[in-house]
């Protein structure tokens, strides 16, 4: 808010008066004084600028003529002085031989003055004086100077007290408490065995009694367990003027456990490679976007095919998904397998976490398709022919039983039927 007073002061009055003939008229220029203050609130030790604007508000021709008397409307000035205090000191405190002032014409004069370290707090009154020529008197007036020490507020809105390896956001009030704007708000948030996202904030201006809210990103991704000491400062300008707040501080426990894990691990193992179904986590409180998962490669640890990694896609807070891999492993001292945890965070910025899968732990039951070297493969394929061999036999040999009995049993009946002739 600018602080601006128009003081309409007629330095000497226009006079018409209605009187005889014979008596003179006295006609002389009027000036409208008008001033600003920028910024239009100081803080100690800030420098701040007066700017005076003089018109000379006579209207029409420069010269009168009245009874036949020539009356000059310019209004000349010959100096103007600001007075400064025991909060002010004024920097340039004189302006002169400043001239004629035509009918409408206006003048602009800028007076920088500076608050002192220890100015006090309140309305502070500069003595400004005008020195007219010839015709025009001199003028005194009390400019009012504000003077306010207060700064920027800082307020945690949503901070939380304990986090994971995990990357986290947390929003800041930044309140304007002072009576003016101010402009070009900066805030940067420092931590300890923290980062964070961006590492500064531009915050632009913020109007008197007004606040404004930013979003930070909190990375403890690779932060060790246990309190972490962070801060958050403000930087602004109060006109031309740099300002620092004070830290606003805060503690947070920085528990050491991931926010994505896996849960639900299955482990199936087919000769030497290994399968691993199961779940992943997201167990911290904002979302993982592009959550890629891959067997970390060593000498004894090989990723194979079809799932040497896994696209899980997006993991929204609290949300879990599937996935599947597969690795060959070259050696029995190998009790645990790295995975390799790839996302974005909410900025879109990389980030990895590796995870574990303990095969001591995880029952490991034997596949039924194991690697079969090829000289069993001779052996299973001869036992198969024998097999299909004494198969195709037995068939035969059955088929003919079953060809041969129907013959068998007419002979008898026909020896019956031989027999029951005899006896007729």
């Amino acid at each position: 808010m600018t602080l601006k007073a128009i003081i309409s002061i007629t330095l000497i009055l226009l006079l018409a008066l209605t009187v005889p003939a014979a008596a003179d008229t006295d006609i002389r220029p009027t000036v409208v004084v008008d001033y600003s203050m920028e910024p239009a609130v100081l803080m100690p030790g800030d420098t701040g600028t007066i700017t005076i604007s003089i018109e000379n508000m006579a209207g029409g021709e420069v010269y009168v003529q009245e009874d036949d008397k020539t009356f000059d409307m310019n209004a000349y000035i010959a100096s103007i002085t600001l007075g400064g205090n025991n909060d002010i000191d004024i920097l340039n405190n004189e302006y002169t031989d400043i001239g004629l002032l035509g009918p409408r014409d206006t003048i602009k004069l800028a007076f920088n003055i500076r608050a002192k370290e220890n100015a006090e707090d309140g309305v502070h009154f500069l003595n400004m004086e005008l020195v007219g020529g010839s015709d025009m008197y001199d003028l005194n007036y009390n400019i009012p100077v504000k003077i306010d020490g207060r700064n920027l507020k800082l307020i945690m809105a949503t901070m939380p007290t304990t986090v994971m390896n995990e990357i986290s956001t947390i929003e800041l009030d930044i309140i304007n408490t002072r009576p003016n704007d101010v402009n070009n708000v900066i805030i940067k948030p420092e931590g300890e065995n923290v980062s964070f996202n961006p590492t500064e904030i531009f915050v632009g201006n913020i109007a008197a009694g007004n606040k404004s809210t930013v979003a930070i990103t909190l990375n403890t991704m690779t932060s060790s367990g246990g309190p972490k000491n962070i801060s958050f400062t403000a930087s602004f300008f109060n006109g031309d003027n740099y300002h620092v707040s004070g830290n606003e501080e805060t503690e947070i426990n920085v528990v050491s456990q991931p926010s994505l894990i896996f849960t639900s691990i299955e482990v199936t193992k087919i000769g030497n490679r290994y399968s691993f179904i199961g779940d992943i986590n997201n167990f911290g409180t904002t979302d993982a976007k592009n959550v890629l998962v891959s067997v970390v490669e060593s000498e004894d640890i090989t990723p194979m095919q079809p799932y040497a990694n896994y696209f899980v896609g997006t993991l929204e807070a609290d949300d879990f998904s599937s996935f599947e891999l597969s690795a060959r492993i070259l050696s029995s001292d190998v009790k645990e397998i790295p995975i390799l945890i790839e996302f974005r965070d909410t900025d879109n910025v990389y980030s990895s976490v590796t995870g574990y899968i303990d095969l001591e732990s995880t029952s490991v039951p034997e596949g039924g398709d194991k690697e079969t070297p090829i000289w069993m493969w001779g052996i299973i394929a001869i036992i198969t022919i024998a097999i299909a061999g004494i198969i195709v036999y037995s068939w035969k040999n059955r088929k003919t039983a079953e060809v041969e009995e129907p013959e068998d049993l007419d002979e008898e009946e026909l020896d019956d039927a031989e027999a029951d002739e005899v006896e007729d």
